[in-house]
């Protein structure tokens, strides 16, 4: 083939692809959209509806607007987020790239910017998924009260299919808030999330999540006293999958801690490892959807600002329906709460251990909900504390260095020995009392509880 061949037929290639390609990717485009009322948030456990506005295709470029709505409370958090397409594709990169405009709605439908600017866009990958980035490089808000927030180059990432596991990483290198009156302020230092996450629809899949936090360090200071700082924060995330159950497993560490004044207490090497177990799938899908239902009901009808005292004071029929419709759904979630109790849920502090100028500290905790012949209808409003008390059972440990319990908060002055004299009088009346265990170096103490009593040290006390 000759070379003047070759150029035609690369051209026609290229002309076909700039020519039709954007047609066909806006026609692909306004299908998706179009099925947001079905799929994606609108059909999720989250507390979160969505719908399409509108849709106006063109050939190289389209524009679309959603509305949200987040029902956390009697009043939901209306959003409306204008989507413009750009249907220009990139040979095994992308399809199209879309660029976010996000506006606040009010009750009458009127729409405000955001108080923080806000750089959204997503790529339409090639072979499949999105790859969403949202960018504040400048955050500078403040509220009536006097809060005062200020940070820099907030950058979030998040990538993935529709309905599979998405990645996410966030980085915010520097944030900080005040308060006008108690004059409070708080700083963190490169903050870092990232992992996984699968919102999921069916108690029936493998569920998967995992999670990684990282922050430099938090300080936290009153009048230009610090009262609390900690360096280098890391905490990781992981949803073990069981079947029908799954429990959240939680490490976190510390390298370094004060907590009070210059005087306070100072910690290195904290670590603090707890987990939540026997969570049942689908008794929890349940509770999320039934408190979705809920939040969504109560924000159809907000309570009307000056209102008319009587007429509240004498409810028509349609406020005895809505009473009861909330009654209902607070019975239903008593049930789906049932669910998840009888599949013996528990929360395990694995470890709790930590490091200070006067020793160590080491501790351990159980608790668990005695699921067995728990029916879904078991669980009222009335029987909740007695049930628990007959199903609840746990058990914990502490050992600590001597020197921590006598030290501990011990005032740098004349009476310090006398201080001290009166603390070892109160250690040995709580040995002799077999409440604590003492071998010269250490204090420790095991206790259970359940049913029959509180026991420690194999002594029982209630």
């Amino acid at each position: 083939m000759k070379r003047s061949q070759i150029a035609i037929a690369v051209g026609v290639i290229v002309l076909a692809w700039v020519a039709v390609v954007p047609g066909i990717v806006g026609m692909r485009a306004e299908a998706e959209f179009g099925k947001m009322d079905q799929d994606a948030l609108g059909s999720s456990s989250l507390p979160i509806s969505t719908k399409l506005a509108s849709f106006q295709r063109g050939w190289f470029s389209s524009t679309a607007k959603t509305e949200y709505a987040i029902s956390m409370g009697a009043q939901p958090v209306r959003l409306a987020v204008t989507h413009q397409v750009n249907q220009f594709a990139i040979p095994f990169y992308r399809w199209a790239k879309i660029t976010h405009t996000i506006a606040l709605v009010d009750d009458k439908g009127v729409e405000t910017p955001l108080p923080v600017k806000l750089n959204a866009s997503s790529d339409k990958l090639f072979f499949g998924g999105l790859s969403t980035s949202v960018a504040a490089p400048e955050i500078d808000w403040q509220n009536q009260e006097g809060l005062h927030i200020v940070g820099k180059n907030l950058n979030l990432n998040f990538h993935g299919k529709s309905g599979e596991t998405q990645k996410y990483e966030l980085n915010l290198p520097s944030l900080s808030a005040t308060t006008a009156g108690t004059q409070i302020n708080v700083n963190l230092s490169n903050l870092n999330l990232n992992g996984t996450y699968k919102d999921e629809k069916s108690a029936t899949d493998t569920w998967k999540q995992d999670g990684h936090i990282k922050l430099d360090s938090i300080e936290a200071a009153r009048n230009g006293n610090a009262f609390l700082k900690l360096q280098n924060l890391v905490m990781d995330i992981d949803l073990k999958d069981h079947g029908n159950n799954f429990d959240l497993v939680y490490q976190t560490k510390i390298d370094k801690s004060l907590f009070g004044d210059a005087n306070g207490v100072v910690a290195d090497d904290i670590h603090f490892d707890f987990s939540y177990l026997n969570l049942n799938k689908d008794g929890l899908l349940k509770i999320q959807a039934a408190s979705k239902a809920f939040y969504e009901a109560a924000a159809k009808a907000p309570p009307v600002a000056g209102a008319d005292v009587a007429a509240v004071a004498a409810p028509d029929d349609s406020t005895d329906a809505k009473l009861a419709q909330k009654k209902a759904q607070m019975a239903m979630l008593m049930q789906h709460a049932g669910e998840l109790a009888a599949s013996s849920p528990g929360f395990r502090i694995d470890r709790f251990s930590l490091k200070t100028p006067n020793g160590e500290v080491a501790g351990t905790f159980e608790v668990n909900l005695d699921g067995k012949g728990l029916t879904p209808d078991a669980l009222t409003g009335d029987n909740v504390m007695a049930l628990l008390k007959e199903k609840i059972s746990g058990k914990g440990s502490l050992t600590l260095a001597r020197d921590v319990f006598l030290n501990a908060f011990e005032q740098k002055n004349a009476a310090a020995p006398a201080q001290r004299q009166m603390k070892e009088n109160q250690l040995k009346m709580y040995v002799n009392q077999g409440y604590i265990k003492d071998d010269g170096k250490q204090l420790s103490l095991e206790s259970t509880f359940g049913p029959q009593g509180v026991v420690v040290n194999g002594k029982r006390i209630m």
